[in-house]
């Protein structure tokens, strides 16, 4: 069962952060589509994009563009339960070998014991 557990273990990679950022990543758009916002995985503004066609538009229209944008990618991330990212498993992995490596051996000894007791205790004989 230990060895299944550390084959498991290895087999699960984390993955890589370019797709693990890709994951967390989250864009919102104003409802015209010109103005798009970008929020990284740390939740953090990364990027503001506007058409240039937003530029001929008030002052005030922009922010509202603007604003939009961002709270439906600050709406998008609220919507998503986030998992936490897998983490390296890797040392995990090692201690769980070291626990079969020096457990198996000790148990085994310890069932021996105990069987030979048991043999000695069924015979009547004593140590």
């Amino acid at each position: 069962m230990l060895d299944a557990t550390v084959g498991a273990l290895r087999a699960t990679g984390a993955e890589p952060e370019d797709e693990e950022t890709a994951r967390l990543r989250r864009i919102g758009e104003s409802e015209d589509g010109q103005v798009r916002a970008e929020f990284g995985a740390d939740g953090r503004l990364e990027s503001l994009v506007l058409d240039p066609r937003v530029m001929r538009l008030g002052s005030a229209e922009v922010g509202d563009r603007v604003i939009a944008a961002v709270n439906a990618a600050i709406d998008s991330m609220r919507g998503t339960a986030q998992v936490p990212a897998p983490g390296d498993l890797s040392q995990l992995a090692e201690q769980l070998e070291q626990v079969r490596d020096t457990a198996v051996p000790r148990l085994s000894a310890f069932l021996q014991t105990l069987t030979e007791a048991q043999q000695r205790m069924a015979g009547g004989g004593s140590r």
